[in-house]
Parts: C-alpha cells; sequence; structure tokens
C-alpha cells in the first residue's frame, strides 16, 4: 500500500504536475489524520468499555457486600429493640417496681450487658476508596449513597464507644463484685432452667445507684443506636436498588 502511495507520488513529479501532487499529498495527510482519529477513538472506546466492565465487577461485589450487610443489620436492631425493653425493665426495679421473679432480674441484666456488636460488610468499598478509585463508579448517586453509608458508621462506632465506657464504669465493674456472672448466663441462655440464684446479691446490686444510671444510660445509648441502625439500613437498601438498576442498563 505504501509502494502504491509512493508511485503515484512520483508519478505526479515525474509528470511535473505540482498542483496535483499538492493536492494529493494534502489528501494523503488528511487521510493519515482520519487514520490516527479513528484509531484514537477505537482505542478510548476500548478503554470506556473495559472501565465498564470493572465497574460492573466492582458494583456487583458492593451490591453482595451490602446485602450481607442488610442480614446483619436486622438482626442487630432487634437485639437493641431487646437491649432498651430489658434496661428499661431493670431500670423499673430500681425505681419500685417488685421483681416477681429473680430469674427474671438475672435474664434483664445479662441481656443488657450482653455485648453484640455489629460490623458493616463493606470489604469492596473499603478496597475501593483506598485505592483512590471511588471516581471509577460513574452513577453519582450510587457514589454518595455509598459515601453517606460510610460516614454513617462511623458516627454510630463514636456512640458504640461512648456506651462501652459507660457499661464498663456503670455495669461490668459494679456487677463483677456482686453478682455471678455464670448464674446470668445461664438463666439468659435458657430462661426456664431452675437453678438455684442469690436474692442477697439482687439486694446489694439494687441498692447500688451506680447500676441504676447503668440502666438508664443503656437504655438511652440501645435506643440512639437501634434509629442510627434503622437510619443506615434505609440507606443501604436505597443503595441495593441503585445498583441493581444500574448493573441492568
Amino acid at each position: 500500500m505504501i509502494k502504491f502511495f509512493r508511485k503515484i507520488r512520483q508519478g505526479l513529479l515525474t509528470e511535473n504536475k505540482f498542483s496535483k501532487y499538492l493536492l494529493y499529498a494534502i489528501g494523503e495527510i488528511v487521510l493519515v489524520v482520519i487514520g490516527i482519529l479513528i484509531a484514537l477513538q477505537i482505542n478510548n472506546w476500548n478503554e470506556t468499555q473495559k472501565n465498564k466492565q470493572q465497574e460492573l465487577i466492582i458494583l456487583e461485589n458492593i451490591l453482595q457486600d451490602l446485602k450481607n450487610d442488610k442480614v446483619g443489620l436486622n438482626d442487630i436492631i432487634e437485639r437493641r429493640k431487646s437491649k432498651v425493653a430489658s434496661a428499661e425493665i431493670m431500670a423499673s426495679y430500681y425505681n419500685g417496681v417488685k421483681i416477681k421473679k429473680l430469674s427474671d432480674y438475672y435474664f434483664h441484666w445479662t441481656n443488657v450487658l450482653y455485648w453484640e456488636a455489629h460490623n458493616p460488610r463493606n470489604i469492596a468499598f473499603k478496597e475501593l476508596v483506598n485505592s483512590g478509585n471511588v471516581s471509577i463508579i460513574k452513577n453519582a448517586d450510587i457514589r454518595n449513597s455509598l459515601l453517606e453509608i460510610n460516614a454513617s458508621y462511623d458516627e454510630l462506632f463514636d456512640v458504640r464507644q461512648h456506651m462501652y465506657d459507660d457499661y464498663t464504669l456503670y455495669l461490668y465493674s459494679p456487677y463483677s463484685e456482686i453478682i455471678n456472672y455464670e448464674d446470668g448466663i445461664k438463666v439468659w441462655s435458657n430462661p426456664n432452667i431452675e437453678i438455684e440464684l442469690s436474692k442477697e446479691d439482687v439486694l446489694v446490686a439494687l441498692k447500688n445507684k451506680a447500676i441504676k444510671n447503668g440502666f438508664t444510660l443503656a437504655s438511652f445509648n440501645n435506643n440512639l443506636l437501634k434509629d442510627q441502625l434503622i437510619q443506615i439500613l434505609k440507606n443501604v437498601e436505597l443503595t441495593i436498588t441503585l445498583i441493581e438498576k444500574e448493573i441492568k442498563k
């Protein structure tokens, strides 16, 4: 092909047809430029397809993480509700409500003190953030929603740490010197179990103002965490819907 064009140029020069040669040369340059532009366009298209494929893989991984996270969120929300209910019952004992069964006291204080925490399944998105490639997600709504979920978890972790500090100060430390934890765990694991429980220990615990304050704080903080978790769950469900729509495009 190159020899063919070269012969044409040589023929035009030999025939002393400079104007035609000039036009031909310009045309040849135009063809070369067009060829380069087409090549660049193809290259850009290939790169776009490659990035799109990579984005889809990332979105599918994030989607799976979010679905797993949704299951965990539903579970911990129910557990927070249970802890709020138990903390309110425990606080009522310290406000004069009569304890009908010793096992009730043991069950509810163990239910509150048993530490449970939910950690998000956001491995794929964290890797994306750490690599600095968040911009590969082109859908701004998805990107912003994922960042919002991350920020919400950071806020939740702060509250959770504060609650753990309260637990340690007002509940774990005082109770460790008064009541047998093993008995509480047995009753919590099986509320219908028949074991001998110490009424004397309960009476001592009922006189402890730190413990009373601990259950008041436990009710407040578990309720706060529950509300934060519900909001995160809503954002997770919304993001799942957005990603599923994006993948189907």
